[in-house]
């Protein structure tokens, strides 16, 4: 009775090997460097029109370091869009559903610090949104209620966020 329990329990095993191996090997991952282009389209146009659903990885130019992850669903960001600094710091972290901001999303300067912490619900800021300067200190906080900007915002910053200009590149 037992030998015929490891036989049946063999071929299970198999099976769920080859089909989980069929599932990884069917994802659509994509690894190109910053400036290449995928069947001659940038990478936006490219994940539009061909409604592209997998991981996109950008490496910077040294084809080293990871620049981003993306991912994307029939065309459309889904899932956790990650960036990082030359250097290896984080640079941002943000989630999708549907092309449409969800959960919170972070950035980082360079020098590693928390930049910014939002938060986002249906594609609309929705609760405390926060920013810091590159030493840490706070810069803005306001309160979001489903798009809708509430409260008088706590600004440090009177310069219109040229600093942030200076001090930063922008998100890609």
């Amino acid at each position: 009775m037992d030998r015929l329990m490891v036989a049946d329990t063999i071929p299970t095993k198999f099976v769920i090997l080859i089909s989980s191996l069929l599932l990884f090997s069917c994802q659509n991952k994509i690894v190109v460097t910053e400036y290449e282009l995928i069947d001659g389209l940038e990478i936006p146009r490219y994940v539009r029109i061909n409604e592209f659903s997998g991981t996109i990885t950008i490496m910077y130019i040294d084809d080293v370091t990871i620049k981003s992850k993306k991912k994307y669903k029939n065309g459309l960001k889904n899932g956790r869009h990650e960036g990082w600094w030359p250097n290896g710091n984080k640079k941002y972290s943000f989630q999708f559903q549907k092309d449409m901001s969800v959960g919170e999303h972070f950035q980082w300067h360079q020098n590693g610090s928390l930049f910014t912490h939002k938060q986002y619900e249906n594609g609309l800021e929705d609760g405390e949104q926060k920013a810091w300067d590159v030493n840490g200190d706070l810069m803005y906080k306001y309160i979001y209620n489903k798009g809708r900007k509430y409260g008088i915002q706590g600004s440090v910053v009177c310069n219109g966020g040229k600093d942030l200009a200076e001090n930063n590149d922008h998100i890609d």
